[in-house]
């Protein structure tokens, strides 16, 4: 997943993880609804499944 104002890449292999440490530290689920964590733009997917 890729947040195009941060331009920062979330590997979909840490999305998981990542969503549940930042609602156990922060009780922020932004991840969840496909938003960034950082800036609460809208995750963009860069490569499609299975490709």
């Amino acid at each position: 997943m890729y947040c195009p104002r941060c331009e920062r890449t979330i590997k979909k292999e840490r999305l998981e993880d990542l969503n549940l440490e930042l609602k156990r530290k922060f009780d922020k689920d932004s991840i969840e609804h496909g938003k960034c964590p950082v800036c609460d733009t809208p995750l963009i997917q860069l490569k499609k499944e299975g490709q």
